[in-house]
């Protein structure tokens, strides 16, 4: 079992900045990950394609890693990916982490800065997504690289 100890050495090693060029990434293809239908339907494949050029270095794919990546489609552009992580202790019960990849939309002329691409300020990430969920997408894909 895993102590806190454990978690925040695990947590403190992220890569910032591999996770903030993930997020950049990310927040780059905003524009097309609204949700507002009928008018504007996300493109969560967007998503999906940088996820797994970060991933398939550490998949069963490429032979890299453990990882098992699955990229599920039932409507075009609106992939979900399933990142698979085995373990490696029988019987014990698997986790879920989900993440959605589409965002809330926003009007530019509202915002003081361009909200479809990533700003930092000081110690601040800020644009559309990035705690509903880009970030969060970016976080776990971190998080599985380990």
């Amino acid at each position: 079992m895993a102590t806190m100890t454990n978690l925040l050495e695990t947590l403190g090693s992220l890569e910032r900045d591999s996770f903030v060029s993930l997020l950049s990434n990310l927040m780059d293809e905003s524009r097309y990950l609204q949700n507002n239908p009928t008018k504007l339907i996300p493109e969560e494949d967007r998503v999906v394609k940088h996820v797994l050029n970060s991933l398939l270095p550490l998949s069963t794919t490429t032979g890299g890693g453990p990882l098992i990546l699955k990229h599920v489609t039932y409507f075009p552009d609106r992939g979900n990916l399933i990142v698979e992580y085995p373990g490696t202790v029988p019987g014990k019960i698997p986790s879920f982490v989900g993440c959605h990849m589409d965002i809330v939309t926003a009007n530019p002329d509202d915002w003081d800065f361009d909200p479809f691409t990533l700003s930092i300020d000081g110690d601040k990430l800020r644009g559309r997504g990035t705690t509903d969920c880009l970030g969060h997408v970016a976080l776990v894909t971190e998080l599985m690289r380990k």
